[in-house]
């Protein structure tokens, strides 16, 4: 299989794709594939968001002047952190630290989407 594009994605971008895949399965009478279950399975237990919510908030922390790159915003919105540590964790592999103050405008936005 040749991969074509890559992009990450949202849990629930994730949960919508295969769930519309399953029911176009159902009609063909076929099943996804055990590691596609999995995969929606694992998006429908932990997806807190919508996909609507989801590009929302993208969009709001892409406009940020932080420098976010698009993991760092897939991973908030679907861990949607709590704190500033949460948000820490998120940077970890980072060499750059962000301020207290911006991380706090993060948490902000999440906030409103919780």
């Amino acid at each position: 299989m040749k991969i074509i594009n890559e992009k990450y994605v949202s849990l629930a971008e994730v949960k919508k794709t295969l769930k519309g895949r399953e029911s176009k399965y159902a009609k063909e009478k076929k099943e996804l594939l055990y590691e596609q279950r999995r995969a929606l399975e694992h998006s429908q237990r932990y997806a807190k968001l919508k996909t609507k919510d989801v590009n929302e908030l993208t969009k709001k922390l892409s406009e940020l002047d932080l420098n976010l790159t698009e993991e760092q915003v897939v991973k908030m919105c679907d861990f949607l952190p709590e704190t500033v540590d949460d948000v820490r964790a998120i940077f970890a592999k980072e060499r750059f630290r962000h301020k207290e103050e911006e991380i706090k405008k993060i948490l902000d936005l999440i906030v409103q989407y919780r």
